[in-house]
């Protein structure tokens, strides 16, 4: 659906991060629910799949958060060094 290019103002890369973090959340509390609640097998199956599926969410929250914050690294890099180069054009020395 390309929706990155058609809704530009979002910041991607933190839209991803909160879906990691709130599917991780959702399947571990399902995944307690189901192991605790029910003595079937077939619920202690699912939660064993729910368990192993937070673990893969979490990996992947784990991942994208090191993504966004070499991101935001970078771009305080770069407003750092915008700042600076304007601070020096803008200086009222005489050394010429």
């Amino acid at each position: 659906m390309q929706l990155n290019d058609k809704w530009q103002g979002l910041c991607w890369p933190m839209m991803d991060f909160l879906r990691c973090v709130t599917a991780a959340l959702i399947y571990f509390a399902i995944s307690i629910t189901a192991v605790a609640k029910y003595s079937d097998g077939a619920s202690k199956a699912a939660g064993v799949f729910g368990f192993f599926a937070t673990i893969v969410f979490a990996i992947d929250f784990y991942l994208i958060f090191n993504d966004v914050a070499k991101f935001l690294k970078q771009g305080d890099s770069a407003d750092e060094t915008t700042a600076h180069k304007t601070e020096e054009e803008n200086s009222d020395s005489d050394s010429d």
